[in-house]
């Protein structure tokens, strides 16, 4: 597996419905585990590109429905970084979870939505 496998295949899956963060550390740990690099690094890599890139929000499930989280990418991500710290990295499907921008779907549709 490969990141831009793990962009595609989470992009996609935005197109249907949210993503819970147990999935971004299911993907990144498959490919922690085939390169040996630690899974924090290929996680906060795979959650940096997609939020610095405007492909994905983060955020919580609300009254409203999803309800993307404040700030600038960089600050975003520490966040998801620091409330998986704070779960010891098994959330467990209590975590954040991800939504595709327009731009993310866009990405995922091969451009044509």
């Amino acid at each position: 597996m490969k990141e831009e496998e793990i962009y595609r295949e989470l992009l996609e899956e935005g197109l249907d419905d949210w993503i819970m963060v147990d999935q971004v550390l299911y993907l990144a740990g498959e490919l922690a585990e085939q390169s040996g690099e630690p899974p924090r690094e290929v996680t906060e890599r795979v959650l940096t590109h997609l939020v610095r890139g405007g492909l994905m929000n983060v955020g919580d499930l609300g009254e409203t429905g999803f309800e993307a989280w404040p700030g600038d990418a960089d600050s975003v991500v520490r966040r998801v970084l620091e409330s998986l710290d704070a779960v010891d990295w098994h959330p467990a499907g209590g975590g954040c979870w991800l939504a595709n921008t327009p731009a993310g779907d866009r990405e995922a549709s091969g451009g044509t939505r």
